[in-house]
C-alpha cells in the first residue's frame, strides 16, 4: 500500500500543471470587407492572441469559408456552420470603411449559443492603442461565451429547442443588418460630403499663388498616412486609368487646317523654258472621324479591332494670280479619304492600326473669268489606294501621341497627264502624319496633327508630239518629272467615346 501511494505521488509531481490546465477557447477572425491584404483583420487576430484565446487568422478562415461555400459577409447561420467546422466558440467578421481622413472598423461577434453582438471603432492606424481597445471590447463580449462547441449529433438533438432561439437571433440579426446598413449609408453620405469639401478646398488652394510651408507638410503627412494602407493609392490609380488616354471606340471631330502646296519640275539639262513653279498657302475646313462598332457592344470580340475612318478637307478662298496679268483664277482644292482599319491593342491603352483607304486629292483652277489670259499651271485630280499603318501611345493621364505613314498607289492624276499638258507618267506617292490627342474632358478631346504628302511624276516620251514636253523624238524630252508636295497643320476638336 505504501508503495502504491509513493508511485501515485511521484506521478502527480512529474505531470506538468499545464498538461491538465483548461484548454484555450478558439476564436476565428474572418476576412473583413474592404480590408486590402487582410491588414486590419490580421491586426485584430494578433490583438486577441494570448493566454485567453487560441486565434485562427483571417487567411485560414477565408480558405475554410471557400471550401464550405460560405458568402463573404457571414450571417448567423453561416457563422454557426463555420464555428462548428473550426471548433471555435466565436467567429468575428466585419467591415472596414473610410470617412474623410479617418477609418472606422465595425466588428460583428457571432457567439456560440448567444445572440450576435457588435461594436464600431474609429482609427487612423493599427497601433498598439487600437489593438488594446479591440481586445478589451471583444473580451467583454466573450466573457459568458460557451466552451468548445458540441458535436453535430448534440446539435441535432437540440434543434427543436434551438429553433425558437435561432428565429429570435435571426430577427435580431435582420434588425442589426438594417441598422448597420443605415449606419453605412450615413457614413457613405458623410464621406461623400467630406470628399466634395476636400476637393473644393484643394481647388481653392490651387488658385492661391502662395502656399504656407506648414500646410504643405501637413498634406504630405496626411497623404503618407493614407498610403500606408493602400486605399487612397488604389483609388487614384483607378481614376488615372479611367482617363489614361484609353483606346477610342468612336470619335468625330471638326476644325481647320493650314497647308502649303508646291508643284515643281525636273527638266532636261540646259532647258531654259522651265515651267513656272506653283506655290500656294491657304486655310481649310476639316471634319474627320473613326468608329469601331463591334468594340462598342462587345469589346472582347475578335472583331472589336475592326473599324472605319474618314476625313474631308476643303480649302477656303484660295486663288492663284496669272503671271504678268491683272487677273487671278479661283482654285478648287480639296481632299478626302475613307477606308477600313484593324487595330491591335498593346498593353492597356497603346495600339497599332493597319488601314486601307480610297483617297482623292484635287487642285483645279476655274479659268472661266480669265478671258484671253493664259494660266500655265496644270490641274491635278488624284485618285489612289492608300495602305498605311499608325501607332498611338499614351504619355500622360490625358495625353496620347500618335503617328502614321502610308503609300499612295495612284490610279489617276487628272489634267497634268493629258497630251495637252505633260503626257503619260509613272506616278506614286507617300503621306504621313503625327500629332497629339489631349483629353479636355471625358468626352471632349483636342487633336493637333502635322501632315505631309508628296506625289512624284516621272514623265516618259511615249505618245504624240507635244510642244511643251517632247516632240516625235524621245531624246528631245524637256520636262522629265514633277513633285507635288503639301505640308500643313490641322487642329480639330471632337467628341470621343
Amino acid at each position: 500500500m505504501r508503495v502504491l501511494l509513493l508511485v501515485i505521488s511521484v506521478l502527480c509531481v512529474a505531470i506538468p500543471v499545464d498538461a491538465v490546465a483548461k484548454p484555450k477557447r478558439k476564436i476565428a477572425v474572418a476576412p473583413l470587407t474592404d480590408d486590402a491584404g487582410n491588414k486590419v483583420g490580421q491586426a485584430v487576430a494578433e490583438a486577441l492572441a494570448g493566454k485567453d484565446f487560441a486565434v485562427i487568422g483571417p487567411k485560414e478562415v477565408g480558405r475554410e469559408m471557400t471550401k464550405l461555400g460560405l458568402p463573404d459577409e457571414l450571417d448567423a447561420k453561416a457563422a454557426r456552420k463555420l464555428a462548428r467546422k473550426l471548433g471555435a466558440v466565436a467567429v468575428i467578421g466585419g467591415q472596414v470603411s473610410k470617412a474623410g481622413r479617418k477609418r472606422s472598423l465595425h466588428l460583428e461577434i457571432h457567439r456560440r449559443g448567444k445572440p450576435d453582438d457588435g461594436f464600431t471603432v474609429e482609427f487612423k492606424a493599427t497601433s498598439a492603442g487600437f489593438r488594446r481597445g479591440v481586445r478589451d471590447e471583444i473580451r467583454k463580449r466573450l466573457e459568458d461565451a460557451g466552451e468548445e462547441p458540441a458535436d453535430d449529433d448534440d446539435d441535432e438533438a437540440k434543434k427543436p429547442v434551438a429553433q425558437a432561439d435561432d428565429d429570435d437571433r435571426k430577427r435580431k440579426a435582420d434588425d442589426d443588418d438594417r441598422k448597420r446598413k443605415a449606419d453605412d449609408d450615413d457614413r457613405k453620405r458623410k464621406a461623400d460630403d467630406d470628399d466634395r469639401k476636400r476637393k473644393a478646398d484643394d481647388d481653392d488652394a490651387a488658385k492661391r499663388s502662395r502656399k504656407p510651408a506648414d500646410d504643405g507638410r501637413k498634406r504630405r503627412v496626411a497623404a503618407a498616412d493614407e498610403d500606408d494602407e493602400g486605399t487612397v493609392r488604389k483609388r487614384r490609380s483607378r481614376k488615372s486609368s479611367d482617363r489614361a488616354a484609353p483606346l477610342l471606340t468612336a470619335r468625330v471631330g471638326a476644325g481647320g487646317s493650314v497647308a502649303q502646296r508646291q508643284l515643281s519640275y525636273e527638266t532636261r539639262s540646259g532647258f531654259t523654258q522651265v515651267p513656272p513653279r506653283i506655290l500656294t498657302t491657304a486655310g481649310a475646313a476639316r471634319i474627320d472621324g473613326e468608329i469601331y462598332p463591334v468594340a462598342l457592344t462587345d469589346p472582347g470580340s475578335s472583331l472589336a479591332g475592326l473599324g472605319l475612318a474618314a476625313a474631308y478637307d476643303k480649302t477656303l478662298g484660295l486663288s492663284i494670280k496669272v503671271p504678268n496679268q491683272p487677273v487671278s483664277a479661283p482654285i478648287n482644292q480639296s481632299h478626302y479619304a475613307i477606308g477600313a482599319r484593324y487595330r491591335f491593342g498593346i498593353g492597356e491603352a497603346s495600339s497599332v492600326a493597319l488601314g486601307l483607304d480610297y483617297a482623292r486629292r484635287q487642285y483645279v483652277a476655274d479659268r472661266g473669268g480669265l478671258m484671253a489670259a493664259v494660266l500655265d499651271a496644270p490641274d491635278v485630280d488624284y485618285s489612289a489606294i492608300a495602305p498605311g499603318v499608325s501607332l498611338r501611345v499614351p504619355v500622360a493621364s490625358s495625353v496620347a501621341v500618335f503617328g502614321g505613314a502610308g503609300g499612295l498607289l495612284v490610279l489617276g492624276a487628272g489634267g497634268i497627264q493629258t497630251n495637252a499638258s505633260y503626257g503619260h507618267a509613272t506616278v506614286y506617292g507617300l503621306e504621313g502624319a503625327s500629332g497629339v490627342d489631349i483629353a479636355l474632358t471625358q468626352q471632349i478631346g483636342l487633336r493637333v496633327a502635322l501632315e505631309y504628302s508628296q506625289i512624284m511624276f516621272t514623265f516618259d516620251a511615249k505618245g504624240p508630239t507635244q510642244a511643251n514636253n517632247r516632240d516625235a523624238d524621245p531624246a528631245s524630252q524637256d520636262v522629265m518629272g514633277a513633285t507635288d508636295r503639301s505640308i500643313g497643320v490641322a487642329v480639330t476638336v471632337g467628341l470621343v467615346y
